[in-house]
């Protein structure tokens, strides 16, 4: 096994994609939760133009990884549209606000809510539930719209929150990835194959690969019951375990978790 497949067999694996398309009426609330990747919001536009949901939620704070989309808006305010979005340039202080500007300003769409003090997996579903909690009927189903590395945690993150909160345990869940990418070789060198607007740099992204097998192994020094118990019990197969072991054997890939990040937001 090269590096190639081994980053797309992890990458398939974290990918969990329940449906093949978003139809009419899919479900009862759409969330798109923040992250680095700038072309998310294309996934959460397309999903409003398909009308996917009855409601629509974009979470996220400040987490490890917003720097990479300070970056991208950054660019994007330089050419800001006052005419089409809420003059003047909006509050881009969290991954939310900076999203939800830019469905604005691309797609002229709004969500229904936005939440914008969470800074990683645990708390972005922690406080998406405390939003709903104040909701009149609890959702029947709802769509986890998260970067694709990080898709099968926010799964596992959904079943341990629900569990200690019994009014919805019996919510459908609906995996949907935000993007695909695929690695390729061009040449001698790695090089993205297919891959979303404001790709993680490949090194990162290869870490990121090896660090989410790290935290979904249900051992002592994982997020499982064994170990940290921040999310539900996943089952890693082992061709997964292989091609991570691949990673650190050729790259020396592998990202520790980021302490900064790690306590619920005040």
């Amino acid at each position: 096994m090269d590096i190639v497949e081994a980053a797309n067999t992890i990458a398939r694996w974290c990918a969990l994609r329940d449906v093949d398309e978003l139809a009419p009426n899919t479900a009862d609330l759409f969330v798109l939760f923040g992250g680095a990747i700038i072309g998310s919001v294309d996934a959460l536009a397309h999903a409003m133009q398909q009308g996917a949901a009855r409601h629509y939620a974009i979470v996220g704070g400040r987490g490890h990884a917003t720097y990479l989309l300070d970056q991208s808006m950054e660019r994007e305010l330089t050419s800001w549209d006052t005419a089409r979005c809420d003059a003047p340039k909006p509050c881009v202080d969290s991954e939310a606000q900076m999203l939800s500007a830019l469905l604005c300003k691309r797609w002229d769409l709004r969500v229904d809510f936005l939440e914008t003090r969470s800074t990683n997996c645990g708390n972005n579903i922690a406080f998406l539930l405390d939003e709903l909690d104040t909701w009149d009927t609890t959702p029947a189903s709802v769509v986890l719209c998260q970067d694709a590395v990080m898709q099968r945690r926010m799964d596992a993150t959904w079943q341990r929150h629900v569990r200690d909160r019994m009014r919805y345990a019996n919510v459908r869940r609906i995996n949907w990835p935000s993007y695909e990418a695929r690695l390729g070789w061009d040449g001698n060198a790695l090089a993205w194959e297919l891959a979303p607007e404001g790709m993680w740099p490949i090194d990162t992204y290869l870490n990121m690969l090896v660090g989410e097998v790290m935290r979904l192994t249900n051992d002592e020094r994982g997020y499982g019951p064994r170990g940290s118990d921040f999310v539900a019990e996943v089952d890693v197969p082992a061709k997964v375990h292989d091609a991570a072991e691949t990673l650190r054997r050729l790259r020396g890939a592998g990202r520790a978790p980021d302490d900064r990040y790690a306590k619920v937001a005040e």
